[in-house]
């Protein structure tokens, strides 16, 4: 039983809802990569198999003075679910995490005399996603972010650190799935490095980086995009190693490398913890 859920920024609540969920899978359907061999019992499986999406349907119900104040409450709830864009759907009893998603099939809004009901079926990106980046410094005030979660309290210290030269640094992915070159849409992992160096390498889970030529200011890594940028400006072509993957974040501990000559930065690992 859930009592509310957020869309689009939007809490059901503010609507005047009452809400419970139908259907939320705990694990999204998988694509497989199968083929069948004649002659042969059974397939062939290919084990690199991926995730589709995953349908959340959740049940909504709502009063009204007369019908025809229930069908203006069934616009506006239609106004509320319709978007182009692949939106945030938070629900109430996992505050911190969030999918994204987008309404595409047709919600019939029943109207009954005083009150209308419907089942919202939401077609989501198959992970779950931290509503915080580790690249994000909250403070107390902020009263929106979600203490209660799995990131340490004190990111700074935990995500960010300075090199002068070698410096071997250990973070922490909470999440059960791997961001990388391979993660779905709305995936996030940038390093963020700001300063000055020679030359500059960056290495991690077996994979390594290096930045060909002095720079300086802020060069932001995306390994998600397999992106480059000095100050803005495209930088791939001076980029050397597993440029064909990028780097990944693994599930629980990992440890980045970063090594050259003529460093002095500060590094920033920012990513989103995603789980199944």
């Amino acid at each position: 039983m859930v009592g509310s859920f957020e869309f689009k920024g939007i809490e059901s609540k503010s609507l005047g809802l009452i809400c419970q969920s139908v259907s939320r899978p705990i694990l999204p359907a998988m694509r497989p990569q199968l083929v069948e061999i004649y002659g042969k019992s059974g397939v062939y499986d290919f084990h690199n198999n991926d995730y589709g999406t995953r349908q959340i349907t959740m049940h909504i119900a709502y009063m009204g003075e007369s019908y025809q104040d229930l069908r203006s409450r069934a616009r506006e709830i239609a106004e509320w679910l319709n978007t182009r864009q692949w939106s945030k759907l938070i629900i109430n009893d996992e505050p911190d995490k969030y999918y994204l998603a987008r309404v595409y099939g047709p919600v019939n809004l029943e109207t009954l005399y005083r009150s209308g009901q419907a089942d919202i079926a939401f077609e989501c990106q198959p992970f779950a996603y931290m509503v915080a980046n580790t690249g994000s410094d909250p403070t107390w005030e902020e009263a929106d972010f979600p203490w209660l979660t799995d990131l340490p309290w004190n990111m700074v210290k935990s995500y960010q650190f300075s090199a002068t030269g070698v410096v071997v640094f250990a973070i922490k992915n909470p999440g059960t799935q791997e961001i990388g070159a391979d993660s779905p849409q709305g995936s996030k992992f940038d390093i963020i490095i700001a300063g000055s160096w020679t030359t500059l390498s960056l290495s991690m889970n077996g994979k390594i980086l290096i930045y060909t030529e002095a720079g300086s200011g802020e060069l932001i890594i995306d390994s998600v995009e397999m992106e480059v940028k000095l100050n803005g400006v495209n930088k791939l072509s001076v980029i050397d190693g597993d440029i064909d993957s990028f780097l990944t974040v693994l599930p629980g501990n990992n440890i980045i490398t970063v090594s050259g000559s003529g460093i002095n930065v500060n590094v920033t690992i920012d990513f989103v913890p995603m789980w199944l």
